[in-house]
């Protein structure tokens, strides 16, 4: 497995590897602390496990592309893994909406709400970033000229 540069390019992607998979634990972790919500199963699969799954495999493709070499972090190939991934996040987003708009009902408190809907955001942005950055943006990383 190639190593991350010493400028750190492939650790923002590394992230947002974690970050999907972080999203995918919200159903499963929630019954455990208390914050459940009245969702059918088939349901959770699709708003977070299978965007999950997307942000953490492109995430991590990403990460690896562009750790072995800088200009490959500004390539093709790692710019459609970020797009991918602001795609799923955007999904969540959009699925969670009216969880968020319903929040602080007795089905919906705003502590389980917050559990479930927090990932996709914070997925949407970092992805976007990722997306939208120019080459100069990272420290380490040098234009051509």
């Amino acid at each position: 497995m190639p190593a991350v540069t010493s400028s750190g390019v492939g650790r923002a992607q590394l992230a947002l590897a974690v970050l999907g998979a972080l999203s995918i634990l919200p159903p499963y972790l929630g019954p455990v602390l208390g914050l459940e919500l009245d969702v059918a199963a088939k349901v959770e699969v699709v708003d977070h496990v299978m965007t999950g799954v997307v942000v953490a495999v492109c995430g991590l493709l990403a990460a690896l592309l562009a750790s072995r070499d800088e200009e490959v972090a500004y390539g093709a190939p790692v710019l459609v893994l970020t797009g991918l991934c602001f795609l799923a996040g955007l999904w969540q987003v959009a699925t969670h909406a009216p969880l968020v708009l319903d929040g602080g009902g007795p089905a919906t408190p705003w502590d389980t709400v917050l559990l479930h809907s927090i990932a996709g955001p914070v997925i949407v942005a970092v992805a976007l970033w990722l997306t939208l950055r120019s080459p100069g943006a990272d420290s380490g990383h040098r234009a051509s000229a």
